[in-house]
């Protein structure tokens, strides 16, 4: 699963590039031809959705980069071939696209019911363009697989991120990283001073892990120093005191060397506790076994 949720913003980043650069390659806004404003032209269109558009050359392209000015009053006619069906035409505004001079900007689609040779003709009140036009062309299917990748990515990103806090909070619960405490618990508790004055509990080890430091690695002063190289370990431990149903708690202290392979699971153990929060404030002694 930890797999999964790392390709996701991979497959979505590389979805986009591709995709992106497909969408761009294979968009044709005038593949069927142009008529001009005003004008007539005879056009061999296909079946299906036809994307129409206003193609012009700008004076200023650059100021038409957001919004590109259209005719007043634009007028189109599309008059079927003969025995085949009247197509109908709906208004979809588009984005302006502009390169050099020329710019062009998605007015129209047409639904062609069957292909063939249609007269098309356009009217309309100039506007400040020169050789303005209607293009008759295709979008392309990429553009919907660019934004799926992108959401995609924008998706697997959140998702990842969420998954990998959610990791380092468990592995910290687990006793992924050591505590400045000797004991894994409140940095004001140390393994001695449980060890001198906490209440003796019996206890049972749940789970156990090698975390690969020690104090000395960790740049820590440890309260005894031969705690120094012991390996440091992340420890569950089911705590049984008295007059109250047993509590589990997660902490990290240093194991000596001897005792490591004598670690696991339901092993009873010898534990010093503080009563006011056994869950946090625990240690486990090692040297004696428990009553």
């Amino acid at each position: 699963m930890r797999k999964v949720w790392i390709l996701l913003p991979v497959v979505g980043v590389v979805g986009a590039i591709v995709f992106g650069l497909l969408a761009a390659l294979s968009d044709d806004y005038k593949a069927y031809g142009e008529v001009p404003i005003p004008g007539s032209e005879r056009l061999h269109l296909p079946e299906g959705d036809v994307m129409i558009s206003f193609h012009a050359i700008m004076p200023d392209v650059q100021n038409y980069e957001k919004q590109m000015p259209l005719p007043q009053n634009l007028e189109l006619v599309i008059t079927a071939p003969s025995g085949a069906e009247q197509p109908t035409v709906s208004e979809d505004l588009g984005s302006t696209f502009a390169g050099d001079s020329e710019a062009h900007r998605q007015v129209k689609v047409a639904h062609i019911v069957v292909a063939g040779d249609y007269t098309i003709t356009t009217n309309g009140t100039d506007n400040p363009s020169v050789s303005p036009r209607l293009s008759f062309g295709h979008g392309n299917h990429y553009k919907l697989l660019l934004w799926i990748s992108i959401g995609l990515a924008v998706f697997g990103g959140a998702i990842s991120t969420r998954a990998m806090k959610r990791r380092a909070h468990t592995a910290s619960d687990a006793g992924g990283r050591p505590d400045v405490s000797d004991a894994g618990g409140r940095p004001d508790v140390s393994v001695a001073d449980l060890l001198s004055s906490g209440q003796r509990v019996r206890g049972v080890l749940r789970a156990f892990r090698d975390t690969g430091a020690t104090m000395r690695s960790q740049g820590l002063t440890p309260s005894r120093q031969e705690f120094l190289d012991y390996p440091y370990y992340a420890l569950k431990v089911e705590l049984r005191l008295p007059d109250r149903p047993p509590v589990t708690g997660r902490i990290q202290q240093p194991v000596p060397p001897t005792e490591v392979p004598n670690l696991a699971v339901g092993r009873e153990l010898n534990c010093a506790v503080d009563p006011a929060d056994p869950k946090q404030r625990f240690v486990v002694d090692f040297s004696t076994p428990p009553a």
